[in-house]
Protein backbone atom coordinates (compact mmCIF):
# COMPACT_ATOMS: atom_id res chain seq x y z
CA UNK A 1 0.00 0.00 0.00
CA UNK A 2 1.36 3.59 -1.22
CA UNK A 3 0.48 6.97 1.15
CA UNK A 4 0.34 10.14 -1.49
CA UNK A 5 3.18 12.70 -0.19
CA UNK A 6 1.53 16.13 0.19
CA UNK A 7 4.11 19.10 0.24
CA UNK A 8 4.25 21.59 2.96
CA UNK A 9 2.80 24.61 1.85
CA UNK A 10 5.80 27.63 1.75
CA UNK A 11 5.50 30.41 4.45
CA UNK A 12 5.68 33.75 2.38
CA UNK A 13 4.40 37.45 4.09
CA UNK A 14 3.72 39.87 1.44
CA UNK A 15 4.79 43.63 1.85
CA UNK A 16 2.46 46.23 0.29
CA UNK A 17 3.69 49.22 1.68
CA UNK A 18 4.88 50.44 -1.72
CA UNK A 19 1.10 49.27 -3.77
CA UNK A 20 -0.38 51.93 -4.35
CA UNK A 21 -3.94 50.19 -4.75
CA UNK A 22 -3.98 48.08 -1.19
CA UNK A 23 -6.74 45.59 -1.41
CA UNK A 24 -9.73 45.43 0.97
CA UNK A 25 -11.47 42.88 0.71
CA UNK A 26 -10.75 38.14 0.60
CA UNK A 27 -11.44 38.90 -3.03
CA UNK A 28 -9.14 41.71 -3.61
CA UNK A 29 -6.42 39.79 -1.91
CA UNK A 30 -7.36 36.95 -4.27
CA UNK A 31 -6.44 38.34 -7.18
CA UNK A 32 -3.76 40.20 -6.37
CA UNK A 33 -2.60 36.59 -5.22
CA UNK A 34 -3.37 35.70 -9.43
CA UNK A 35 -0.96 38.26 -10.15
CA UNK A 36 1.91 37.10 -8.06
CA UNK A 37 1.77 33.37 -8.25
CA UNK A 38 3.26 32.98 -11.87
CA UNK A 39 5.95 34.59 -10.83
CA UNK A 40 6.90 33.22 -7.70
CA UNK A 41 6.39 30.16 -9.33
CA UNK A 42 9.66 30.94 -11.32
CA UNK A 43 11.62 32.13 -8.81
CA UNK A 44 14.40 29.68 -6.17
CA UNK A 45 13.84 31.28 -2.41
CA UNK A 46 17.66 30.11 -1.52
CA UNK A 47 19.09 32.48 -3.54
CA UNK A 48 17.30 35.34 -1.99
CA UNK A 49 14.32 35.63 0.83
CA UNK A 50 12.97 38.45 -0.16
CA UNK A 51 11.89 39.79 -3.70
CA UNK A 52 9.89 42.80 -5.02
CA UNK A 53 7.72 42.83 -8.07
CA UNK A 54 6.79 45.49 -10.30
CA UNK A 55 3.20 45.56 -10.71
CA UNK A 56 3.53 48.77 -12.87
CA UNK A 57 0.93 51.93 -11.90
CA UNK A 58 0.07 49.85 -9.02
CA UNK A 59 3.32 50.25 -7.61
CA UNK A 60 5.69 46.94 -6.21
CA UNK A 61 5.08 44.34 -3.76
CA UNK A 62 7.56 42.22 -1.48
CA UNK A 63 7.71 39.13 -1.16
CA UNK A 64 9.17 37.33 1.80
CA UNK A 65 9.52 33.59 2.12
CA UNK A 66 10.08 32.91 5.79
CA UNK A 67 11.63 29.34 5.25
CA UNK A 68 13.46 29.72 2.12
CA UNK A 69 16.01 26.40 3.61
CA UNK A 70 12.96 23.93 3.71
CA UNK A 71 11.16 25.04 -0.01
CA UNK A 72 10.55 22.44 -2.26
CA UNK A 73 12.30 23.45 -5.02
CA UNK A 74 11.65 23.85 -8.12
CA UNK A 75 8.59 25.58 -7.44
CA UNK A 76 5.81 23.98 -9.78
CA UNK A 77 2.16 25.44 -10.72
CA UNK A 78 1.06 22.69 -8.26
CA UNK A 79 3.42 24.02 -5.56
CA UNK A 80 0.98 25.02 -2.13
CA UNK A 81 1.80 28.75 -0.82
CA UNK A 82 0.74 30.12 2.93
CA UNK A 83 0.22 33.57 3.15
CA UNK A 84 1.55 33.98 7.11
CA UNK A 85 1.07 38.08 6.87
CA UNK A 86 0.39 41.07 5.45
CA UNK A 87 2.46 44.72 5.69
CA UNK A 88 0.18 47.42 4.72
CA UNK A 89 0.91 51.00 4.76
CA UNK A 90 0.49 52.74 7.60
CA UNK A 91 -2.87 54.97 7.99
CA UNK A 92 -3.56 58.10 9.28
CA UNK A 93 -5.64 58.15 12.05
CA UNK A 94 -5.66 61.69 12.88
CA UNK A 95 -5.70 63.44 9.50
CA UNK A 96 -5.27 67.23 9.64
CA UNK A 97 -8.82 69.33 8.46
CA UNK A 98 -6.84 72.00 6.85
CA UNK A 99 -4.99 69.20 4.84
CA UNK A 100 -7.82 67.21 3.84
CA UNK A 101 -10.11 70.48 2.75
CA UNK A 102 -6.84 70.88 0.18
CA UNK A 103 -6.81 67.23 -1.00
CA UNK A 104 -3.87 66.43 1.00
CA UNK A 105 -3.68 63.73 3.88
CA UNK A 106 -1.60 64.94 6.67
CA UNK A 107 -0.93 63.46 10.41
CA UNK A 108 -2.32 65.85 12.87
CA UNK A 109 -1.04 65.21 16.29
CA UNK A 110 -2.38 68.69 17.97
CA UNK A 111 -6.37 69.45 18.46
CA UNK A 112 -8.34 72.33 17.19
CA UNK A 113 -11.23 73.34 19.82
CA UNK A 114 -12.95 75.36 17.12
CA UNK A 115 -13.29 72.65 14.96
CA UNK A 116 -15.87 69.74 14.98
CA UNK A 117 -17.84 68.60 17.85
CA UNK A 118 -16.53 68.59 21.71
CA UNK A 119 -16.23 64.75 22.22
CA UNK A 120 -14.85 64.94 18.38
CA UNK A 121 -12.50 67.79 18.02
CA UNK A 122 -10.41 68.86 14.89
CA UNK A 123 -7.35 67.87 14.57
CA UNK A 124 -4.52 70.21 12.76
CA UNK A 125 -0.61 68.95 11.65
CA UNK A 126 2.41 70.69 12.44
CA UNK A 127 2.28 72.97 9.48
CA UNK A 128 -1.01 74.92 10.36
CA UNK A 129 -0.99 74.37 14.01
CA UNK A 130 -0.94 78.03 15.88
CA UNK A 131 0.32 78.07 19.65
CA UNK A 132 0.66 81.63 21.50
CA UNK A 133 2.84 82.22 24.58
CA UNK A 134 1.85 81.31 28.30
CA UNK A 135 0.09 77.41 26.71
CA UNK A 136 0.95 74.19 24.65
CA UNK A 137 -3.25 74.57 23.63
CA UNK A 138 -2.99 74.58 19.72
CA UNK A 139 -5.54 75.83 17.29
CA UNK A 140 -5.98 75.55 13.26
CA UNK A 141 -5.89 79.15 11.20
CA UNK A 142 -9.16 80.14 10.83
CA UNK A 143 -9.54 79.66 14.98
CA UNK A 144 -6.54 81.52 16.07
CA UNK A 145 -7.43 83.26 19.32
CA UNK A 146 -8.06 86.69 19.38
CA UNK A 147 -7.57 89.21 22.34
CA UNK A 148 -11.16 90.55 23.32
CA UNK A 149 -9.86 93.98 21.23
CA UNK A 150 -9.99 92.10 18.15
CA UNK A 151 -6.59 91.99 17.07
CA UNK A 152 -4.96 88.24 16.51
CA UNK A 153 -3.53 87.06 20.50
CA UNK A 154 0.04 86.63 21.50
CA UNK A 155 -0.28 84.69 25.05
CA UNK A 156 -2.37 83.16 27.21
CA UNK A 157 -2.97 85.01 30.97
CA UNK A 158 -1.98 82.34 32.90
CA UNK A 159 -3.60 84.63 35.84
CA UNK A 160 -5.86 83.85 38.79
CA UNK A 161 -8.74 85.27 36.66
CA UNK A 162 -7.88 84.11 33.56
CA UNK A 163 -6.45 81.03 34.01
CA UNK A 164 -4.79 80.44 30.87
CA UNK A 165 -8.37 80.69 29.39
CA UNK A 166 -8.10 84.04 28.03
CA UNK A 167 -5.69 85.13 24.87
CA UNK A 168 -4.66 88.98 24.77
CA UNK A 169 -2.56 91.16 22.60
CA UNK A 170 0.39 92.97 22.82
CA UNK A 171 -0.93 95.78 23.82
CA UNK A 172 -3.19 94.04 26.84
CA UNK A 173 -0.83 92.16 28.11
CA UNK A 174 1.92 92.90 30.88
CA UNK A 175 5.00 91.09 31.38
CA UNK A 176 6.10 89.20 35.02
CA UNK A 177 8.52 91.29 36.88
CA UNK A 178 10.98 89.25 36.93
CA UNK A 179 10.89 87.27 33.81
CA UNK A 180 9.92 88.58 30.58
CA UNK A 181 9.01 85.78 28.69
CA UNK A 182 5.68 85.39 30.97
CA UNK A 183 2.80 88.24 30.66
CA UNK A 184 -0.39 88.67 32.30
CA UNK A 185 -3.39 90.47 31.28
CA UNK A 186 -3.82 94.42 33.34
CA UNK A 187 -6.28 92.64 35.77
CA UNK A 188 -4.60 89.47 36.67
CA UNK A 189 -1.04 91.02 36.75
CA UNK A 190 -2.44 93.79 39.62
CA UNK A 191 -3.75 90.84 41.64
CA UNK A 192 -0.76 88.71 41.84
CA UNK A 193 1.71 92.08 41.66
CA UNK A 194 0.00 94.91 42.98
CA UNK A 195 1.29 97.75 43.98
CA UNK A 196 2.96 99.01 46.85
CA UNK A 197 0.34 101.86 48.35
CA UNK A 198 3.25 104.16 48.41
CA UNK A 199 2.46 106.26 45.69
CA UNK A 200 5.43 105.99 43.23
CA UNK A 201 6.71 102.89 44.98
CA UNK A 202 7.40 100.59 41.74
CA UNK A 203 8.01 98.03 44.25
CA UNK A 204 5.31 94.49 44.89
CA UNK A 205 3.21 95.55 47.42
CA UNK A 206 3.73 91.46 48.57
CA UNK A 207 2.56 92.31 52.10
CA UNK A 208 -1.07 93.04 53.09
CA UNK A 209 -1.78 95.34 56.24
CA UNK A 210 -3.20 93.00 59.36
CA UNK A 211 -5.13 96.11 60.73
CA UNK A 212 -8.54 94.19 61.80
CA UNK A 213 -11.32 95.25 64.66
CA UNK A 214 -13.15 92.46 66.32
CA UNK A 215 -16.20 93.60 64.72
CA UNK A 216 -14.25 93.67 61.06
CA UNK A 217 -15.54 90.56 58.50
CA UNK A 218 -11.73 91.08 57.27
CA UNK A 219 -8.61 92.96 57.85
CA UNK A 220 -7.49 95.89 56.21
CA UNK A 221 -6.00 93.94 53.68
CA UNK A 222 -3.95 97.24 51.68
CA UNK A 223 -1.03 96.00 50.05
CA UNK A 224 2.53 97.65 51.23
CA UNK A 225 6.07 96.79 50.07
CA UNK A 226 8.76 95.34 52.19
CA UNK A 227 10.91 98.74 52.14
CA UNK A 228 7.54 100.93 53.02
CA UNK A 229 5.87 98.02 55.51
CA UNK A 230 5.15 99.30 59.10
CA UNK A 231 5.85 96.70 61.48
CA UNK A 232 3.74 97.34 64.94
CA UNK A 233 6.49 95.25 67.37
CA UNK A 234 3.83 93.71 70.17
CA UNK A 235 5.05 90.29 70.44
CA UNK A 236 8.77 90.88 71.36
CA UNK A 237 12.16 91.77 69.11
CA UNK A 238 12.08 87.88 67.94
CA UNK A 239 9.35 88.08 66.07
CA UNK A 240 7.99 89.57 63.10
CA UNK A 241 5.06 92.61 64.53
CA UNK A 242 2.12 92.89 62.45
CA UNK A 243 2.11 94.57 59.32
CA UNK A 244 0.78 97.86 58.81
CA UNK A 245 -0.22 100.20 56.05
CA UNK A 246 1.01 104.06 56.46
CA UNK A 247 -2.52 105.35 57.66
CA UNK A 248 -3.57 102.54 59.97
CA UNK A 249 0.39 102.66 61.59
CA UNK A 250 -0.37 106.32 62.41
CA UNK A 251 -3.53 105.98 63.52
CA UNK A 252 -2.21 104.51 66.45
CA UNK A 253 -0.87 107.24 68.20
CA UNK A 254 -4.56 108.31 68.86
CA UNK A 255 -5.49 105.70 69.82
CA UNK A 256 -6.84 105.18 73.48
CA UNK A 257 -5.22 102.26 75.49
CA UNK A 258 -8.62 99.89 75.11
CA UNK A 259 -8.60 100.45 71.62
CA UNK A 260 -5.41 98.63 71.22
CA UNK A 261 -5.45 95.67 73.82
CA UNK A 262 -8.59 95.45 70.99
CA UNK A 263 -6.44 95.86 68.16
CA UNK A 264 -3.75 93.58 69.79
CA UNK A 265 -6.09 90.85 70.50
CA UNK A 266 -7.98 90.82 66.65
CA UNK A 267 -4.79 90.93 65.32
CA UNK A 268 -3.23 87.74 66.79
CA UNK A 269 -6.69 85.94 66.90
CA UNK A 270 -6.17 86.70 62.69
CA UNK A 271 -2.74 85.11 63.48
CA UNK A 272 -3.77 81.90 65.08
CA UNK A 273 -6.28 81.41 62.59
CA UNK A 274 -4.08 81.52 59.56
CA UNK A 275 -1.08 79.06 60.98
CA UNK A 276 -3.95 76.09 61.71
CA UNK A 277 -4.14 76.19 57.90
CA UNK A 278 -2.03 74.12 55.59
CA UNK A 279 -0.38 76.81 54.10
CA UNK A 280 1.75 77.58 57.14
CA UNK A 281 2.55 73.83 58.30
CA UNK A 282 4.21 73.05 61.53
CA UNK A 283 4.79 76.38 62.65
CA UNK A 284 4.63 77.41 66.06
CA UNK A 285 0.78 79.27 67.86
CA UNK A 286 0.37 82.59 68.01
CA UNK A 287 -0.54 83.61 71.90
CA UNK A 288 -1.28 87.06 73.04
CA UNK A 289 1.81 89.36 74.70
CA UNK A 290 2.85 88.87 77.94
CA UNK A 291 1.28 92.52 79.61
CA UNK A 292 4.79 94.15 80.33
CA UNK A 293 5.12 94.51 76.50
CA UNK A 294 1.75 95.95 76.21
CA UNK A 295 2.60 98.08 78.91
CA UNK A 296 5.59 99.81 77.22
CA UNK A 297 3.45 99.43 73.83
CA UNK A 298 0.90 101.96 75.27
CA UNK A 299 4.21 104.30 76.51
CA UNK A 300 5.80 104.10 72.93
CA UNK A 301 2.71 104.55 70.80
CA UNK A 302 0.43 106.53 72.70
CA UNK A 303 2.65 108.01 75.68
CA UNK A 304 0.70 106.93 78.55
CA UNK A 305 2.17 105.31 81.59
CA UNK A 306 -0.21 102.52 83.42
CA UNK A 307 0.65 99.89 85.95
CA UNK A 308 0.50 96.69 85.52
CA UNK A 309 -2.78 96.77 87.51
CA UNK A 310 -4.24 98.83 84.94
CA UNK A 311 -3.16 97.14 81.53
CA UNK A 312 -4.69 93.66 83.21
CA UNK A 313 -8.04 95.38 83.69
CA UNK A 314 -7.93 96.11 80.07
CA UNK A 315 -7.96 92.77 78.97
CA UNK A 316 -10.13 91.84 82.12
CA UNK A 317 -12.86 94.26 80.76
CA UNK A 318 -12.09 92.74 76.95
CA UNK A 319 -12.56 89.33 77.77
CA UNK A 320 -15.93 90.29 79.76
CA UNK A 321 -17.34 92.01 77.01
CA UNK A 322 -16.53 89.30 74.19
CA UNK A 323 -18.22 86.61 77.07
CA UNK A 324 -21.47 88.52 76.84
CA UNK A 325 -21.15 89.61 72.79
CA UNK A 326 -20.45 85.29 72.11
CA UNK A 327 -23.48 84.25 73.55
CA UNK A 328 -25.52 86.09 71.00
CA UNK A 329 -23.51 86.81 68.04
CA UNK A 330 -20.02 85.61 68.55
CA UNK A 331 -18.32 84.31 65.76
CA UNK A 332 -15.41 81.73 65.58
CA UNK A 333 -13.43 85.14 65.84
CA UNK A 334 -14.67 86.00 69.15
CA UNK A 335 -14.30 82.13 70.28
CA UNK A 336 -10.83 82.29 69.34
CA UNK A 337 -10.01 85.58 71.60
CA UNK A 338 -11.74 84.02 74.33
CA UNK A 339 -9.63 80.90 73.75
CA UNK A 340 -6.27 83.42 73.56
CA UNK A 341 -7.42 85.59 76.51
CA UNK A 342 -7.78 82.58 78.81
CA UNK A 343 -4.32 81.34 78.07
CA UNK A 344 -2.75 84.53 78.99
CA UNK A 345 -4.57 84.89 82.41
CA UNK A 346 -1.88 82.87 84.27
CA UNK A 347 0.96 84.88 82.70
CA UNK A 348 -1.00 88.15 83.57
CA UNK A 349 -1.13 87.34 87.02
CA UNK A 350 2.44 86.96 87.18
CA UNK A 351 2.96 89.51 85.70
CA UNK A 352 0.97 91.43 87.69
CA UNK A 353 2.69 89.83 91.06
CA UNK A 354 6.08 90.36 89.76
CA UNK A 355 4.98 94.09 88.97
CA UNK A 356 4.08 94.93 92.35
CA UNK A 357 6.82 93.63 93.80
CA UNK A 358 9.20 95.40 91.45
CA UNK A 359 7.48 98.67 91.79
CA UNK A 360 7.24 98.13 96.03
CA UNK A 361 11.34 97.99 95.65
CA UNK A 362 11.33 100.75 93.26
CA UNK A 363 9.04 103.31 95.14
CA UNK A 364 12.11 102.64 97.65
CA UNK A 365 15.12 103.64 95.98
CA UNK A 366 12.73 106.53 94.54
CA UNK A 367 11.82 107.69 98.27
CA UNK A 368 15.42 107.88 98.65
CA UNK A 369 15.97 109.70 95.61
CA UNK A 370 13.57 112.62 96.91
CA UNK A 371 15.95 112.30 100.51
CA UNK A 372 18.73 113.29 98.50
CA UNK A 373 17.43 115.54 96.61
CA UNK A 374 16.18 117.36 99.69
CA UNK A 375 19.50 116.72 101.62
CA UNK A 376 21.75 118.69 98.68
CA UNK A 377 19.27 121.62 98.73
CA UNK A 378 16.97 121.28 95.45
CA UNK A 379 13.40 121.05 97.33
CA UNK A 380 12.15 122.19 94.53
CA UNK A 381 13.36 118.99 92.39
CA UNK A 382 12.16 117.02 94.85
CA UNK A 383 8.76 117.84 94.84
CA UNK A 384 8.34 117.91 91.06
CA UNK A 385 10.16 114.51 90.66
CA UNK A 386 7.56 112.27 89.98
CA UNK A 387 7.91 107.47 89.83
CA UNK A 388 7.24 105.93 86.57
CA UNK A 389 8.70 102.68 86.67
CA UNK A 390 11.05 100.30 88.01
CA UNK A 391 13.05 97.41 86.03
CA UNK A 392 14.44 94.76 88.83
CA UNK A 393 16.37 92.41 86.42
CA UNK A 394 17.96 95.86 84.83
CA UNK A 395 18.26 97.90 87.93
CA UNK A 396 16.95 100.97 86.12
CA UNK A 397 14.55 103.45 87.35
CA UNK A 398 12.25 105.18 85.68
CA UNK A 399 11.25 109.03 86.84
CA UNK A 400 9.19 111.66 85.06
CA UNK A 401 10.96 115.25 85.74
CA UNK A 402 8.65 118.16 84.03
CA UNK A 403 10.02 119.72 80.96
CA UNK A 404 11.45 122.93 82.59
CA UNK A 405 13.39 121.01 85.56
CA UNK A 406 14.96 118.33 83.13
CA UNK A 407 18.38 120.20 82.86
CA UNK A 408 18.89 120.84 86.56
CA UNK A 409 18.22 117.36 86.76
CA UNK A 410 20.34 116.24 84.52
CA UNK A 411 23.26 118.61 85.70
CA UNK A 412 26.01 119.85 83.37
CA UNK A 413 27.45 117.55 81.37
CA UNK A 414 25.18 115.18 83.00
CA UNK A 415 27.16 115.41 86.56
CA UNK A 416 23.86 115.78 88.64
CA UNK A 417 22.35 112.83 87.76
CA UNK A 418 25.39 111.09 87.78
CA UNK A 419 25.98 111.77 90.92
CA UNK A 420 22.63 110.38 91.87
CA UNK A 421 23.33 107.33 90.28
CA UNK A 422 26.52 106.78 92.16
CA UNK A 423 25.06 107.50 95.69
CA UNK A 424 21.89 105.12 95.25
CA UNK A 425 23.79 102.39 93.10
CA UNK A 426 21.05 101.75 90.50
CA UNK A 427 20.74 103.50 86.84
CA UNK A 428 18.13 106.83 86.96
CA UNK A 429 16.52 107.10 83.21
CA UNK A 430 14.11 110.14 82.45
CA UNK A 431 11.22 109.06 80.74
CA UNK A 432 10.18 109.90 77.44
CA UNK A 433 7.20 112.44 77.31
Amino acid sequence: MTTAHVAAAVPVMLDLRAHRKVPGSPDGYMALWGLLEPVLVTLDPRSGPRVRLDLGEEGEVGVWFLSPATAPVPFSAATPFAVRGVLEPPRVRYVCDTCRASGTTTYAPFTCTGCGTKEKPGRVCDAHAVFLEGSLRASCVRHEPTCRCGRPGRGWCGGPRCRSGRAWCDDHLVPHPGDASLAYCVDCHADRFPACERPGCPSTGHIRCEHLGLDDARACGRRVCGEHVMRWQIYGSRSKGLALCGRHHRDLRGSAPEALVALIVAGTVARSQARRGNRFGGRRAAFLPRIGIVRHIFINTCQRVLDMGAVDALFVRLQDDLRRRGGRDGGNLVQTALRLLDEQAASRREDVQRFRDSHEEGRGHFARLRTLLQQSGKHELADAVTFSDYRRKSNILFVRVPQEMRSRFIGTGGAVVQELRTRLGINIQLERE
